[in-house]
């Protein structure tokens, strides 16, 4: 079978191409259904509402009397408003996500569908492209839909998964007017790129790799220079658009990263690289074991970068193609980290190189096969067997997820009317409590811990029997969550209990408390759902 993947041109099958699209939905549809609510899907819900940055009830509420505000949609004037003044993201995902949301898809889950159709979409239009390039357009889609980076990306309320679709249909165009030699296709091209910027400001790095390709094309060089010219003006037009944004927002982030350290950078960036293409595997193990297979992927993963420079031209006259738009993620990362002083370096940053790799591997593995007709389809297929199992894990495994859904699911038995969720607050109020209220029982009481209102903590909590700290936070939460622990500790009120949660990899863990018997609880839980008016917005950042 994978003979036939390998295919290229009218020898695909169409059962291949049905194939690819069937493991794209289940792997980007499994991530969207079963992973935790994530910090920054929250975001995409509020900024696209009317209140970006709400001020939470200084009274205990509860997800559904909320509701109403994470339901509520801006229109786009206001987006783009709220996106200059409280974030750091160009609007046109926000703008597509409001209206979405105006149809109906308020919902995480509903945005989440969304990302799926788009991440589909771009599977669609990489196979387009590399059908042009002369490459196997089934084994560049199975290996991009495998691999873990665009598999996450795909599936989250973010938008990558449209920058994803907007820079396959610039390969597919720029390719098209490669092979016509006509304007109109390039500057389709060039259009598709300025979207992919103007919907993730880092997908500019490897579209200006789309967009530079045709100065090494095998053309004649008046036709390169007008493909060329045709294809960066619409995309630098859009980067006024951008500049617009970018600029209202370029010092609302102070410390959100690290301060930059060259060698630290690059083995960051080799690191998330190759989780990009083969997954966490080695987060799911634990001792020794894990090391040797970490080195295991790397060897891999060095085989798979050999084989391909071993056949680097059998790729075709394309082969730059991919290989820049492989490489312009990471080098405009590190070129960002080194001008501004910090390390922007995360794996879902460097997900768009994923489709590219898959097309560099998929090109190499149709050259080894004409040489080693057995050997080069068993070792493609050991490559997408292990991102088979690398994105199996983001689908399931709790290591690669955020720890929103797992630890509440822990802590239910401690939960109900009776008991008060304690949720710090963080860096703005919007990541942490967001994802809470997105995972937490709709009648599941809840106060938000702002460090100005903790020594109030102990009247507020006084009609419960039962309170549970959940300590899943950022920097500033850490000291929320810490200063409410004391103020708990202090009560000789309260008694805690033996810890009932804790994620000792990323450090969180939640603590429950009970009231002592003789204490007995007063008569007030009907005034824990007082002052819920939620108004006003107050400015921070957003985390990763």
């Amino acid at each position: 079978m994978v003979q036939r993947l390998l295919a290229t041109g009218d020898a695909t099958p169409r059962w291949a191409i049905l194939l690819v699209l069937a493991v794209a939905l289940l792997a980007l549809g499994g991530g969207a259904a079963l992973r935790s609510t994530e910090y920054d899907e929250t975001y995409t819900r509020l900024v696209t509402s009317p209140v970006p940055r709400p001020d939470w009830p200084v009274a205990p509420f509860t997800p559904e009397q909320v509701a109403p505000l994470l339901a509520a949609v801006a229109p786009p004037s206001v987006i783009a408003e709220n996106l200059r003044s409280t974030d750091v993201h160009p609007p046109l995902y926000f703008w597509l996500a409001g209206a979405w949301r105006a149809a109906g898809g308020t919902s995480v889950e509903a945005l989440r569908a969304l990302s799926v159709l788009l991440a589909l979409g771009a599977v669609a239009a990489f196979m387009g492209a590399a059908h042009l390039a002369g490459l196997p357009p089934a084994a560049v889609g199975l290996a991009t839909a495998l691999a873990y980076g665009f598999a996450y990306t795909g599936g989250v309320a973010r938008g990558f998964a449209l920058a994803h679709l907007l820079l396959g249909l610039a390969s597919l165009g720029i390719l098209l007017a490669w092979r016509r030699r006509r304007v109109a296709e390039a500057v389709l091209a060039g259009v598709a790129v300025g979207g992919a910027s103007f919907a993730n400001y880092l997908a500019a790095f490897p579209g200006a790799a789309i967009i530079a390709w045709p100065l090494v094309a095998p053309l004649p060089w008046p036709v390169r220079l007008r493909l060329l010219a045709a294809a960066a003006v619409p995309f630098l037009l859009v980067q006024a658009g951008n500049l617009h944004f970018f600029l209202a927002q370029r010092d609302s982030r102070p410390g959100q990263f690290e301060p930059f350290a060259p060698l630290e950078a690059l083995a960051l960036m080799a690191q998330f690289n190759l989780a990009n293409l083969l997954g966490g595997l080695p987060l799911y193990i634990v001792g020794p074991p894990r090391q040797a297979l970490a080195a295991a992927l790397a060897g891999l993963a060095g085989a798979a970068a050999l084989a391909v420079a071993w056949r680097w031209r059998a790729l075709g006259p394309t082969r730059w193609l991919w290989l820049g738009g492989f490489a312009a993620p990471s080098a405009g990362l590190l070129a960002l980290g080194a001008a501004f002083g910090t390390m922007p370096i995360e794996l879902r940053y460097l997900a768009f190189a994923a489709p590219f790799a898959a097309a560099l591997l998929a090109g190499a593995a149709r050259g080894w096969a004409r040489r080693l007709p057995r050997a080069a389809p068993a070792a493609f297929a050991l490559l997408l067997v292990v991102q088979a199992v690398g994105t199996a894990g983001m689908v399931l495994h709790p290591a690669t997820r955020q720890a929103y859904r797992d630890a509440l699911a822990t802590l239910a038995p401690a939960l109900g009317p009776e008991a008060l969720l304690l949720v710090p607050e963080g860096n703005d109020g919007v990541g942490i409590v967001g994802a809470v209220l997105a995972e937490a029982p709709r009648d599941q009481p809840m106060l938000v811990l702002r460090l100005a209102e903790i020594p109030a903590l102990r009247d507020r909590a006084a009609p419960y029997a039962r309170l549970v700290l959940l300590g899943i936070t950022d920097r500033d939460g850490a000291v929320q969550a810490a200063a409410a622990r004391a103020v708990l500790a202090a009560d000789p009120r309260w008694v805690e209990l033996p810890r009932p949660w804790r994620d000792a990899r990323r450090g969180f863990e939640a603590h429950v408390f009970a009231a002592r018997p003789a204490e007995g609880r007063g008569s007030g839980m009907a005034d824990r759902a007082e002052g819920v008016v939620i108004g006003g917005a107050h400015h921070g950042g957003e985390q990763p």
